[in-house]
């Protein structure tokens, strides 16, 4: 379990090769990271956030606590991760039953796609993102892990526009519809598709 104060700003396309080039001159050559991320959202719990997550081939049950608003304000939320096999058949499976454990109206089933590249030091993580699935979004997050560090003046600091989300569910819902498939419109075999692409 680790805790991390982080702050996400979204970007332009325009914005996104600026940065990437700012942070390649400052931080040399980044890892690359290539990530699937299956959620169910629960608007009305803003505390408690649950994905399967496979990240390079690997794949997690992982679960953050703490308010999602406070992606915007630098402030702490908790990671607790479960590794799980690379079986794409286990992976679809447990994320069928985490969908029907969540039920309702303020439930979104929403697919997630990303290719980062990451930039690490001791105390900070950078993470310059394109997400993808319907259409192309990009975002760049700060994350410190040493108290003495804030976010918001690392980005001002590395010359990254601030353009915080709004941390509304109404945001977030036409976000998704616009960058994010949902789940509950994708067949079974397509998920799967999706899943194996992802998986060693």
């Amino acid at each position: 379990m680790t805790e991390e104060k982080e702050l996400l700003t979204i970007l332009s396309e325009d914005e996104y090769k600026r940065v990437l080039a700012r942070l390649r001159k400052e931080f040399g050559e980044p890892k690359t990271q290539k990530r699937l991320s299956l959620q169910s959202d629960d608007y009305s719990q803003t505390d408690i956030d649950t994905r399967i997550r496979i990240t390079n081939g690997n794949a997690e049950l992982m679960q953050k606590v703490g308010d999602w608003k406070n992606i915007t304000k630098g402030k702490s939320r908790t990671e607790i991760s479960i590794p799980l096999p690379s079986d794409s058949n286990v992976i679809a499976g447990l994320y069928r039953i985490i969908r029907n454990l969540m039920k309702g109206p303020k439930i979104e089933n929403i697919v997630m796609q990303f290719e980062s590249f990451i930039w690490e030091t001791k105390n900070i993580e950078i993470k310059l993102t394109h997400q993808f699935g319907k259409s192309d979004a990009y975002n760049c997050e700060f994350e410190v892990l040493d108290s003495s560090y804030k976010p918001k003046d690392l980005m001002k600091k590395y010359n990254v526009p601030i353009n915080s989300p709004t941390q509304t569910e109404d945001f977030w819902r036409k976000w998704n519809e616009k960058v994010n498939l949902n789940a509950d419109q994708l067949a079974d075999e397509e998920l799967l598709e999706i899943i194996k692409k992802y998986l060693d």
